[in-house]
């Protein structure tokens, strides 16, 4: 009987078991951008049982676990390396297959296991000894810019950003730790796929502002960019180091992935704060103007008749509505960016393939740019020890130009400063003609219409290697670079315009740039027990070649024939400068346990612009690091630390003539009929480098395993042998010669913070920058007295550059017993602004111009964060700057009360009326000579927080993409300078009408930068 009871429990174990239902979870990883993972392991445990079910995510991020009870909770856990383990706790189990979970998984900030891009390689960022920052460029980064330098901006510390002006394809100024030379580049080198570039003013005929080079690239197209701030990382660029080095990465096929990219997007732009300047209307316009004209009667005691009489104006349109005259030259811009890409790879090849399209209209009417970019990438292993690949990319752009603010038909000044009763059309549609009784200026929609003004720029980056490879320790790299840029600047003023004088005008210019590169670097990486080397050696030979060609023709028998052939009168120059550099390089990195790392550097170039004596120039560095983190006594701390130092000389020679110090003749000097050339510029044979010795001193904190990260730096940049164009007697034949004149300084610090918690499927990554630095020359030529330079600006030892020379507003008189006699005698009076008089003869003059001010800020940076859930982000980015001085000059153009042209109603409501009614606004005077000297009327505050970007996305469910085949698919909205707080009056005080850090932040009614919105889509295959 036992025996048939145990027989029947047997046969019922399982049904029992049957009982207890199986169930699977089934589900998808993606990382924060919304793309699969592949190799997450996936873990579900059991607390009471203690059991354990495993599975792995494939290449579309999908996984199942089998084998679990249903009706029971687990904890599911997954990991991957490089990013951070997520825990979904306590996890219901229904029956069956019906559980599934979507998991975003983020990258681990662990500084530890980033590889950042360094001089002609790469390095784990535990054994940097230097100071580099990286930038990823992804979806969360990108904005609708014409350059990647623009993307910088406010995003590492210790590089600030600014643009020219709002105009599409505007030049941009990237300083790396301040201000490093006089005369020579300022700007940064820039390498792109180790290849570095040329980077020149796009505007062959000055067109009132500088246009981007970089504008030709597809920023899409970007994975990375590094920035080389000290003088230890940047020493192996040498000679063209000393403003840092922006090393841009673009994207290439991955292993074990094919992937197909698109993306679209498009959106509007606006004039941003248009009615920040308020004008007078016409009625306070006339009363002023009649004012200013009673002011000067009165003053010289003129009466009706009299020669020299000034009658008073009226409006001669009645009360017919004022015109407002920036409405008649603004749009609403557009824009519409498509780019698709092709990638994928295997063991042996790699290959990615990508093509964009952009087209822009921008917020001043003509203004309309287009671009194509294509670029292609492959690399294949013949064999295991050779490996062959080639990197090309053609891009192209036209940019149809608007007037800058530099150039006399300014398109702002043109407009806003019209009276604001006068009128664009006359009633039969004719223009009204400027510099008439009808018109005070140039009429702006006569210039925008009458002229056909672009510039075309196609330009080459290619990429041609062999590698050679000795059981993965000795390798060696042969490659050919190129970068070719031809330019066509095409300006046309037909018979109508102001300045093609009734019979049309041509100017027709063309450029090409020739840059190649032959490059052979040697490396070597090995381990010897707890040491662990990597060293390179190479040689480099760089060649620029650049011709140009220039037409000015003029009188052409009809708009149809727009070629030089045709004209009545014609005037062509060429020329061609041709410049090498050839350099020896090597760089050693000894480390120990990973713990203590010691890095030198050695680069010599010899350049071509310096005579054979002082050709060669030195560039060596050292750095040392030590992990703290690595030693016994901070294991399992969940603590990494790093301290750093270094010490680096790199120089400067970009920005000079190929032939700087040769004399040079010059054609154009005929005599007689017969053609002549004369010396136009003295040779100096002693000339050299400028040299820049820079000390860095940092440390690299990461806490709580990664989620809050600190770097912080302070360094010392002294630069000598300032290259200058030092004044010499006149009767020499030239009024100077190009040397090194002098010395200054850059000392600073650098801050920042970034931080990543995760609180279940929420998650706050946080990243905070700030920076400051500290200008100051050291030593020029002669005394310590300010030199003029122009630009209302002045050198001298102990300021910065960026200073300004102005006169120094005291007050307003109140009496005409205030005024000094020999200042009474030339018509001040009271009303009048009264200016310091620095040497106290009563005369005010240049030698009463005061150093003030500098145009470079105390402190900038910006903060980003963003806020992630389920599959929403959310993305706020703010930009700021303190401290800085902006010149408004185009205060001084508006602020004339009793001239012939628009003014503010600031000036004109505030006006001083008599004893006591002002001590700020002088009076209205027709034909004032005095109240609008360039002085400290115009300086103004230009400390700004700048919200640059608030973008909301969302990346759709992989499940639900699974069932039509697409890896990941994202829509987003972005909003670009959407608010500005700033005490600054003008629209933006991040334009200037100069880039040359000597006269920059100048606004002359520059376009401010746009306000954009965005709507995109991101689709990946």
């Amino acid at each position: 009987m036992m025996t048939q009871y145990l027989i029947i429990l047997l046969l019922m174990v399982p049904l029992i078991s049957s009982a207890q239902e199986s169930a699977v979870i089934r589900g998808t990883v993606m990382d924060s951008s919304g793309q699969p993972l592949a190799g997450v392991t996936v873990e579900a445990v059991d607390g009471v049982q203690n059991r354990r079910f495993q599975a792995s995510t494939n290449d579309k991020g999908f996984f199942s676990l089998t084998g679990l009870t249903a009706g029971k909770s687990y904890d599911v856990t997954f990991n991957r390396l490089g990013y951070e383990r997520y825990v979904e706790r306590s996890f219901l189990v229904r029956g069956g297959d019906n559980n599934s979970l979507l998991v975003r998984m983020s990258e681990a900030i662990e500084k530890v296991d980033e590889v950042v891009v360094v001089g002609y390689g790469t390095q784990r960022r535990a054994l940097v000894t230097s100071a580099i920052s990286k930038m990823n460029v992804d979806e969360s980064t990108l904005r609708p810019v014409s350059s990647p330098a623009q993307l910088l901006d406010g995003r590492i510390a210790g590089v600030s950003t600014a643009t020219g002006s709002g105009n599409l394809g505007s030049g941009e100024r990237v300083s790396i730790r301040g201000i490093s030379s006089l005369s020579a580049s300022n700007e940064p080198l820039y390498v792109i796929d180790g290849v570095p570039i040329t980077n020149t003013n796009s505007n062959l005929y000055d067109f009132g502002e500088s246009m981007s080079s970089l504008a030709t690239l597809n920023i899409a197209d970007i994975e990375s960019i590094e920035i080389l701030k000290d003088a230890a990382s940047a020493a192996i660029y040498g000679s063209r180091a000393t403003n840092g080095v922006v090393v841009i990465t673009t994207r290439s096929g991955k292993e074990g992935r094919a992937d197909i990219r698109l993306n679209v997007n498009g959106g509007m732009t606006q004039f941003p704060y248009l009615n920040k300047i308020k004008m007078a209307d016409s009625e306070l316009y006339v009363k002023s103007m009649n004012e200013g004209i009673a002011n000067y009667n009165e003053q010289y005691g003129l009466q009706i008749g009299d020669s020299g009489y000034k009658l008073p104006i009226s409006n001669p349109f009645g009360n017919l509505p004022d015109t407002d005259w920036m409405d008649v030259i603004t749009q609403t811009g557009s824009f519409f960016t498509v780019d698709a890409a092709v990638s994928g790879g295997t063991q042996k090849m790699k290959n990615y393939f990508a093509a964009a399209y952009t087209t822009q209209e921008g917020v001043i009417k003509t203004n309309s740019m287009d671009k194509i970019n294509l670029r292609g990438k492959m690399s294949y292993e013949v064999a295991p020890w050779l490996e062959i690949g080639t990197n090309n990319s053609a891009n192209y752009v036209r940019n149809n130009q608007i007037p800058g603010a530099s150039l006399g038909t300014t398109i702002i000044g043109r407009s806003i400063q019209q009276r604001p009763f006068d009128r664009p059309y006359k009633p039969n549609g004719d223009y009204y003609v400027g510099g008439t009784n009808e018109l005070v200026y140039h009429n702006p929609m006569q210039i925008l219409n009458e002229q056909t003004v672009y510039i075309e720029d196609l330009r080459y980056l290619g990429n041609f290697y062999t590698t050679l490879k000795w059981k993965d320790k000795l390798s060696w790299k042969s490659s050919f670079n190129a970068d070719v840029t031809q330019t066509y600047d095409h300006t046309y003023y037909n018979e109508n315009h102001p300045y093609g004088v009734g019979v049309g005008r041509l100017l027709d210019r063309n450029r090409l740039i020739r840059n190649y590169l032959f490059e052979n670097v040697l490396t070597y990486n090995d381990k010897f027990g707890d040491f662990s080397l990597n060293a390179i050696a190479g040689h480099s030979f760089q060649k620029i070649d650049t011709r140009t060609t220039y037409i000015d023709a003029r009188g052409f028998p009809s708009p149809s024939f727009v070629v030089a052939s045709a004209a009545a009168e014609t005037i062509s120059s060429s020329g061609r400068g041709i410049y090498t550099l050839e350099s020896y390089f090597g760089r050693a990195t000894l480390s120990y346990l990973d713990r203590y790392i010691l890095t030198g550097t050695l680069r010599t170039d010899g350049s071509s612009r310096f005579h054979r004596d002082n050709r060669w120039g030195w560039f060596p560095s050292i750095s040392a690091g030590w992990n703290i983190s690595e030693e016994d006594f901070m294991q399992g701390s969940g603590t990494d630390l790093k301290f750093r130092m270094s010490y680096g000389r790199t120089g400067n020679q970009d920005g000079l003539g190929s032939y700087v110090y040769q004399a040079l003749m010059q054609g154009g000097y005929n005599y007689l009929g017969n053609s002549g050339i004369a010396v136009n510029t003295f040779g100096n044979e002693t000339l050299t480098w400028e040299k820049a010795g820079q000390y860095d001193v940092g440390f690299d904190l990461g806490l709580l395993n990664g989620k809050v990260n600190v770097m912080v730096d302070w360094y010392q940049k002294n630069t000598t042998d300032l290259i200058y164009s030092m004044p010499v007697h006149a009767t020499t034949g030239v009024t100077s010669i190009t040397s090194n004149i002098g010395s200054m300084r850059n000392r600073g610090a650098e801050f920042t913070l970034n931080t990543h918690f995760n609180f279940g499927q929420f998650q706050w990554l946080s990243q905070f920058n700030i920076a400051t630095n500290k200008n100051k020359i050291t030593s020029l030529i002669g005394d310590d007295a300010p030199i003029s330079i122009g630009g209302n600006r002045a050198l001298q030892v102990g300021q910065e550059i960026g200073a300004y020379y102005l006169f120094k507003m005291e007050g307003i008189y109140q009496y005409d017993g205030e005024v000094p006699k020999s200042q009474y005698d030339i018509g001040i009076r009271a009303g009048d602004v009264k200016w310091q008089d620095l040497d106290g003869n009563g005369i005010i003059n240049d030698n009463d111009r005061v150093v003030m001010g500098s145009s470079n800020p105390d402190f900038s940076g910006g903060w980003n964060n963003t806020f992630r859930y389920k599959g929403f982000s959310l993305d706020v980015f703010l930009s700021y700057v303190y401290g800085n001085d902006v010149f408004a000059q185009w205060q001084g153009e508006v602020a004339r009360l009793g001239h012939n042209s628009a003014i503010t109603a600031e000036h004109a409501e505030n006006r001083w009326t008599g004893p006591g009614s002002t001590n700020k606004y002088p009076r209205a005077l027709n034909g004032d000579i005095n109240n609008t000297r360039n002085s400290d009327r115009w300086l103004e505050d230009g400390s700004f927080i700048r919200l640059r970007t608030l973008m909301l996305s969302y990346n759709f469910p992989t499940p639900t993409l699974n069932k039509y085949h697409i890896k990941g698919l994202r829509t987003f909205l972005q909003a670009d300078n959407l608010f500005l707080i700033s005490n600054y009056p003008g629209w933006d005080p991040q334009v200037s009408n100069n880039m040359d850090p000597r006269f920059f932040s100048v606004d002359t009614f520059n376009v401010p930068q746009p306000r954009t919105f965005t709507v995109g889509l991101n689709a990946n295959f």
